[in-house]
């Protein structure tokens, strides 16, 4: 009896392990969640963190410019410098995104709320990103940013 037990209880311990396990992402979420890291890394005014999120040669299409990271990284520690209250809250509403081999496109609204010198402005985009697989890691190599409005 006390074998069947224990098997019993070998069996049911193996199962519920087995369903503990967290199922792995899907490519979807994996995207996203490279998106979502982005825009915490630019709300963290954290410049390293946001390159590390981006292949070497990425463009940047804002404001009718192109910019390149070095174009960023200057936006990011200006900001960083003139502003001791900054403070930026993202809202991603993601449209579509999809993957095909190693390429993996993401669009979404993002309306964010920003503060900074004690002025807070509100400013809602429609955006897109490209990202490519380097090595094992989804890199953005293209954001495209058309902002669709702006208020106080």
């Amino acid at each position: 009896m006390a074998r069947y037990i224990l098997a019993f209880l070998v069996i049911f311990s193996s199962a519920a392990a087995t369903l503990a396990q967290p199922t792995p992402p899907t490519k979807k979420e994996e995207l996203q969640a490279i998106v979502i890291k982005f825009f915490d890394a630019l709300a963290e005014l954290d410049a390293e963190k946001a390159k590390s999120l981006c292949t070497s040669d990425v463009s940047i299409l804002e404001s009718g410019k192109v910019w390149n990271f070095d174009s960023l990284a200057v936006r990011i520690t200006t900001r960083k410098a003139k502003s001791t209250d900054f403070k930026r809250i993202n809202k991603l509403d993601f449209i579509d995104t999809k993957a095909s081999f190693d390429v993996g496109w993401v669009s979404y609204t993002n309306q964010a709320t920003i503060t900074s010198s004690g002025k807070t402005v509100n400013v809602k985009w429609l955006e897109s990103i490209v990202l490519t697989k380097v090595k094992n890691d989804w890199l953005i190599s293209l954001l495209h940013s058309t902002e669709l409005e702006r208020r106080p």
